[in-house]
Parts: structure tokens; C-alpha cells; sequence
């Protein structure tokens, strides 16, 4: 399910919204500079001060002896930390294992909802969005409130809510002949997995509690019956049932006259199947599955709710429980191995076998080969293996007394759930939480720790029994301190060669988080000429394009500036290199913009001037009729 929201904000309020942003991008640009410029006198300085202690620091032969004349000096040793200390976590007391560090993870399965969103800008500049609301469960690390999701039917709760993530630090530890600082017992590390015992379960959370791996997994409390607008202990809604759960009644053994309603049964009992048979047929338990011997001696397992397979599902009717009944020669039975839970013994009805459950649901068994398979459990696969033999019986499943699944509700029932009885059985407990199919509200806790002996080597100043550390001497170090702890054997070499790799790592994180400050802070600053531009939205992507490019070239040059003056501050040779660096890269920008100027100004002069239009020629005359010509006089005749 999803849901979609669609909203529209104004040209007018984008642009409001984008000038009071100025203030903060202009706050964001400034900060980025003084970030830079301590960043760089911290690398300098610690860079100076592992210098110095590299060549004034002295090995040890071991931590096994305290020699006086080291004392005062920044020595190199390597030994083995031991604490006697013991960690007891508060939650599960039993819990309490000789250890430098015990961590406690919690997670919560939840309802969580994701939000994504789709903007569109529109022609006058105002802007939609469309955001979709979709809905998942996952474990968390913190309990979700949901009184504010969008659509309901997602609430949450936690059956555990005092359960928090908590870490316990030994206070002593021994070093050979030395004694560790508390704060130097903290950076020890190496965490290992703690290996889970159903021992370790409190009195008042068993019955709820499930260990499956390296985790407890807590669900709801045992004999809880839960009523849409009930307030269930541990919940973060009051009020709010979990849609899909199934709240069981009170944990009691389950009588053979009760096997109509709930077929777990003691051995003995006798039921009649009137559409069939309506003579009574014992009751026997075949490793914790109730069979019924038909007439024709096929024995027939009895299934959920008091109904067995003959052909067709046929309901039975219980009787007086009598003395049971034993076959000579019991059937084989193969068992499904299933990690966490135990063997379950498998039957099969109609050429399909299945596994039942102790709610009386069947999971189907998949048979993929001669020895393994899958079991589906509330449409979850879990692989299984299977053979002859219950490598670990599983109570929890199979046998009396059962958590009975309560009338479903509605609203309530999720048909099919698995909810689990409680029993301790070879090395597991099985409570409320199935692992396989977690519900809303339950909790998962793990636990890591550092053993109570670890390899440690330190470089730190001897002092009496202990170390402190040590404080450089040199000016240009600024009184920054020496010391190093590390997990393992490390020579003397390895660990200052560390401490240069992790000081340089970190310098280059906060020169980026500081180009990044400045970057974004002019983003901002610049923005309403993009909101501006907004009003057709073609035009407002190709300016927020146009800003972003001249954010990249302001905080480049600006944040090389800073970093090469702090290196003039602190390493003037490497300081006038960068701003070297930083001035011919603002050149190169401003000689190639004179130089496009310049271009263009050329192109434009030689460019050949457009001809004038020609003139149209005159209309030709016609010519004047010619005048009738006197008679030409005759040429004077040549004198005689």
C-alpha cells in the first residue's frame, strides 16, 4: 500500500524562502574558512609532534618488568591486557562474562515509513511535489512512533521497551607488571560474538524469549490476551492492537478429554469419528504426534483442531481418556532437523508430508534431496535436513503442554502464524518471537564483547606503574600529545606509520567537509537568481546550472587560498606553492575570459561590411523625334 500527497508552494514563497536562505548560505561560506584553516594547523601539528615522538621513543624488551631509569620517557612496549573484571548486563543478569568490554545491541521490528519525493517546477514559477508514502516492517534501531504515518493500520509497539543498546567498560586491567588507564582499557578492540545460553534468560522474561544464533529475540508476554482498545504492557500505542497477531491464553498442560479443541495430547485417550467411524479408536503419541489407529490399521496422525485425514478431513469427537494404546511395531518416522527449533518428526497425508507445529498448523515439507529440504513456515523457506534419527528433540513444538492460540478477533488473526510454546530443549529456548516470522513489537538483542585477554601495544610515556601521554616539545608541534594504543602485536614502525596514515586521512575528510561548506554555501546564496528564472522553468534549470558552475569556481580558488595561507602560517614553502597554485588557476580563469572577450571583439572587426543595396537605374528616355534636317548647303566650291 502507498499513499500520495501532492503539494504546491508558490513562485512567491519559493522566492521568500530562498532569499532568507542567503543569510545561512553566506554563515555556511564563512564557517568553511576558519574550518580549513584549523584543519590544516592540526595536521601540521600533530604531523610535527608523531616526528618528534618517532625519534625520541624507546623499545621496551616487555611489560613484564617495570624498569625506573624509562620512567618520564615515550617508551614502545608490547604485552597482553588482562582484566578479572566481570561485566553483568542488567537486562539478563545471568548474562556475566570476565570481559574488557560488553556491548549490547537492540533492535526493534517496526513499521517504518519511507517517503520519496518528485518535484515538478511549473510555467510561472511555482513548484509541485508529489510525495509517496510506502510502508515496510524491518528491525531498527530505535522504536518507531507512528502516530504520525499517513495511513493507518501501522502501529506500533514494543513487548520490551526498557531494552536499550549499552556498552559496560572493565575498570581495571592488568599489563604485565603495568596497570591500564580506564581509557585506555576503552580502545581496546577485537569484539566477538557472545554465544547465547538459555540459562542466561531472566526468570521474568521466559516463556517470551527465543535464542536463535547470536540473538534473543523477545516477544510478546506469555498469557497476555489482548482486546482491540486494550492497553498491552510494553506498548507504544495505547490502545492499538497490531493487526495479524495472534495473542495466545495462559501456558497449561492440554488433558486427552480437551483433544477436540486442541490436539496435543498425554498418552492415552480415545476419539470417534462419527461421519466415519464411530466406534472409539485410541489415541497414542508417535514422538510427540497424536495418532489414531484406523480400522483398516493404517495409523492416521490427528491434526489441527481436532480433525484427522481418512481419504477426506473428518472432525472427531473426544472421549473419556482410557489407557492408551502402543503399537507393536511404530512406524518409521524421519525427522526435519531445523535450525533453532530442533528435529520435528514429519508425516505424510496424500503423498505431501508436513511438520506440525505446536499451534497445530502444518508446515509443508519440500523434499529437494534424499537428506534435505525446506520447510515453509508462514510462506518463510527454512532449510532443513532430514533423517531417521531426532539429532534434538524439540518439545517446543510437539508435545504438552502447548500455548493454545486464543479465539481470533477481528482484525486479530493471522490465519497460519506461528506462535511457539516455551521449553528449554538442547541448548535453545523457544518463547513467544518466532525469528522466521517476527511480529510488530518484538525486540532482538545481541551481545558482543572483548575478551578478557587481548594482545595490546602502546606508545605512551612510562609513568610509575602506568602510561600517560606524551606531550611534544617542539614550538611548531603546538603542545599536541602522543598516544598510541593498538589491538595486536605492532612494532614500534607499524604504529607511527598508522597514526601518519589516519592523521592524513583525516585531513583530506575535513578539507572536503570544508570545500563542501563553502560549495553549498554559495548554492544557496545564489539561488534566487534561480528561483527568479523559475517563471519559465527551462530558463531556471539553465541559471541553477549557470550558479552552480560559479559556486565550483569561487570555492575551489577561495578554498585553496585558505589552505595554502594556513600552510604559509605553518610551512611557508608548501604555503607558497599552493598559492601559487590557487593564483594561476584565478589567472588562467580571468586570461581566458580576456581572451573570449578578445576573440569576439576581433570576429566582430573582420567581419566584411554587409554591400549597400544597388540603386535601380533610371528608366532609359525615349528618343526626341528626329527634326527634318535643312538641306545641307552645299560645300563652297574650291576656288577655281
Amino acid at each position: 500500500m502507498a499513499v500520495t500527497e501532492t503539494t504546491t508552494e508558490s513562485w512567491g514563497s519559493r522566492l521568500g524562502g530562498s532569499i532568507k536562505g542567503v543569510a545561512i548560505g553566506g554563515a555556511l561560506f564563512i564557517a568553511g574558512i576558519p574550518l580549513l584553516f584549523w584543519n590544516e594547523g592540526r595536521a601540521v601539528k600533530t604531523a610535527k609532534a608523531l616526528e618528534e615522538g618517532a625519534s625520541v621513543c624507546v623499545k621496551l624488551p616487555n611489560a613484564d618488568t617495570i624498569d625506573a631509569t624509562m620512567d618520564g620517557k615515550l617508551v614502545h612496549v608490547t604485552g597482553t591486557a588482562v582484566t578479572d573484571d566481570v561485566l553483568t548486563d542488567d537486562l539478563f543478569p545471568a548474562l556475566a562474562p570476565k570481559a574488557m568490554r560488553l556491548t549490547r545491541k537492540v533492535e526493534f521490528y517496526q513499521w517504518v515509513e519511507n517517503e520519496r519525493k518528485e518535484k515538478k517546477k511549473n510555467v510561472g514559477g511555482s513548484e509541485t511535489t508529489v510525495t509517496t508514502y510506502t510502508y515496510a516492517r524491518k528491525w531498527v534501531s530505535q522504536p518507531v512512533d507512528s502516530s504520525s504515518f499517513r495511513e493507518a493500520g501501522h502501529d506500533n509497539q514494543v513487548f520490551l521497551p526498557e531494552a536499550t543498546a549499552r556498552t559496560l567498560v572493565a575498570e581495571n586491567a592488568r599489563y604485565g607488571a603495568f596497570e591500564l588507564t580506564k581509557n585506555q582499557i576503552n580502545r581496546i578492540v577485537g569484539d566477538k560474538n557472545v554465544e547465547l545460553k538459555p540459562e542466561y534468560i531472566p526468570d521474568g522474561l521466559k516463556g517470551r524469549v527465543t535464542i536463535s544464533g547470536n540473538y534473543a529475540y523477545v516477544g510478546f508476554p506469555v498469557g497476555s490476551m489482548m482486546q482491540p482498545g486494550m492497553m498491552q504492557p510494553g506498548m507504544m500505542q495505547p490502545g492499538m492492537m497490531q493487526p495479524g497477531m495472534v495473542q495466545p491464553v495462559a501456558t497449561q498442560p492440554v488433558p486427552a478429554e480437551n483433544i477436540g479443541a486442541v490436539p496435543q495430547t498425554t498418552m492415552g485417550g480415545f476419539v470417534t469419528v462419527p461421519s466415519i467411524q464411530p466406534n472409539r479408536m485410541s489415541v497414542t503419541n508417535v514422538d510427540g504426534v497424536p495418532f489414531v489407529i484406523t480400522p483398516d490399521g493404517t495409523p492416521t496422525p490427528v491434526m489441527p483442531n481436532g480433525i484427522y485425514y481418512a481419504g477426506n478431513l473428518h472432525a472427531i469427537a473426544a472421549t473419556v481418556p482410557g489407557n492408551g494404546f502402543v503399537w507393536p511395531a511404530p512406524p518409521v518416522v524421519q525427522y526435519a532437523d531445523i535450525p533453532g527449533y530442533g528435529s520435528l518428526p514429519l508425516f505424510t497425508i496424500e503423498n505431501k508430508s508436513y511438520v506440525r507445529l505446536a499451534t497445530g498448523a502444518l508446515a509443508p515439507y519440500i523434499r529437494q534431496t534424499a537428506t534435505a529440504g525446506q520447510i515453509i513456515v508462514n510462506g518463510t523457506p527454512i532449510a532443513v535436513t532430514v533423517s531417521t534419527t531426532a539429532t534434538s528433540p524439540a518439545p517446543a513444538y510437539n508435545t504438552a503442554p502447548a500455548v493454545q492460540p486464543a479465539v481470533a478477533q477481528p482484525g486479530m488473526a493471522q490465519p497460519g502464524m506461528v506462535q511457539p510454546a516455551t521449553t528449554v530443549a538442547s541448548g535453545t529456548m523457544q518463547g513467544t518471537a518466532n525469528p522466521a516470522n517476527p511480529q510488530v513489537g518484538d525486540v532482538r538483542i545481541s551481545w558482543t564483547m572483548v575478551p578478557a585477554e587481548m594482545p595490546v601495544s602502546i606508545v605512551a610515556v612510562q609513568t610509575g606503574t602506568t602510561f600517560a601521554p606524551y606531550v611534544a616539545k617542539d614550538s611548531a608541534a603546538g603542545g599536541y600529545t602522543v598516544d598510541l594504543l593498538e589491538t595486536g602485536t605492532k612494532t614500534k614502525e607499524e604504529m607511527f606509520q598508522n597514526a601518519e596514515n589516519a592523521n592524513t586521512m583525516m585531513t583530506w575528510i575535513l578539507r572536503v567537509v570544508g570545500w563542501l561548506m563553502m560549495y553549498m554555501g554559495l548554492k544557496m546564496i545564489l539561488k534566487p537568481l534561480e528561483v527568479l528564472g523559475d517563471v519559465l522553468p527551462i530558463l531556471g534549470d539553465i541559471i541553477g546550472i549557470g550558479t552552480g558552475i560559479i559556486a565550483f569556481l569561487i570555492a575551489t580558488p577561495v578554498a585553496l587560498i585558505t589552505i595554502g595561507i594556513a600552510w604559509l602560517f605553518y610551512r611557508p614553502l608548501l604555503g607558497i606553492i599552493l598559492l601559487a597554485l590557487a593564483g594561476g588557476l584565478v589567472y588562467l580563469l580571468i586570461k581566458k575570459r580576456a581572451a573570449a572577450k578578445a576573440a569576439k571583439a576581433e570576429a566582430e572587426k573582420e567581419a566584411p561590411a554587409a554591400p549597400a543595396p544597388a540603386e535601380e537605374p533610371a528608366p532609359a528616355e525615349e528618343p526626341a523625334p528626329a527634326e527634318e534636317s535643312a538641306p545641307a548647303e552645299e560645300a563652297p566650291k574650291s576656288a577655281e
